[in-house]
């Protein structure tokens, strides 16, 4: 006796028999946010900084005298591989203009001059991220690497109707290194975008003998200083 619906009955109970059920997970929702990096992670970082120099003694000419400790407001940029959810390295660079303390000086009879600093540093940085949630992480870092002190002195437009030759001021540029702590923050804005803080602290080691230019000016910091930077970024990461 024959049966024509026989083979396709076997064919659908053979079917049935080879699927396998979906796995657990699957069932479950994915991790988003800081927690759900897995693996590995470029961010750009692009902040405002406010850097402060407690201790330094500011001098142009230290015959005329110091004044102690220097501020300025400035912009810093990083670029960082995060290797997984716990570890991250990198680099970036500050560059600091706005600084609030001048020092005393005496200048050259009949020269009347202004006098500008600034501060560029690049380094690179090691990031540990003790803890990590769905929308805030922290972090503890290493940081060193390259610091430039730029002194301008610029003439002042002088009460004359001959035109001037040659160059308006100088620049003295003493450069050094530096070592330091770091410490930062960060909250989910978006699957791509975050909102951090970041403090940082920092010994810059200049020259022991400040550099001097051909009317006597001196390069403003010399030896060891101590820095600490607060700063307020926007970073992008995206998966590699």
């Amino acid at each position: 006796m024959r049966f024509p619906g026989l083979p396709l009955a076997l064919m659908l109970i053979a079917s049935g028999a080879r699927a396998q059920p979906p796995a657990e997970d699957e069932f479950l929702p994915r991790e988003t946010g800081f927690s759900g990096l897995r693996g590995p992670t470029g961010m750009a970082e692009v902040g405002l900084t406010w850097l402060v120099l407690p201790g330094a003694e500011v001098c142009v000419e230290r015959s005329a005298g110091c004044e102690k400790g220097d501020q300025s407001f400035g912009v810093e940029v990083w670029q960082l591989y995060r290797a997984n959810t716990r570890l991250a390295f990198g680099a970036g660079a500050m560059l600091a203009l706005i600084t609030t303390t001048d020092a005393p000086r005496v200048d050259p009879e009949g020269v009347a001059r202004d006098h500008s600093r600034g501060y560029l540093t690049v380094e690179g940085i090691v990031r540990y991220y003790p803890y990590v949630e769905r929308t805030i992480e922290v972090w503890v870092g290493l940081v060193g690497g390259l610091v430039v002190v730029s002194d301008s002195f610029d003439q002042s437009d002088p009460v004359t109707d001959k035109a001037l030759v040659g160059p308006r001021g100088t620049a003295i540029r003493s450069e050094g290194y530096t070592v330091g702590l770091a410490t930062g923050m960060a909250y989910s804005l978006a699957p791509h975008w975050s909102l951090g803080a970041t403090l940082r602290y920092s010994n810059w080691f200049l020259p022991q003998e400040p550099e001097r230019d051909v009317l006597g000016d001196e390069a403003s910091l010399t030896g060891r200083n101590t820095m600490f930077a607060l700063s307020v970024s926007v970073a992008y990461r995206l998966s590699l």
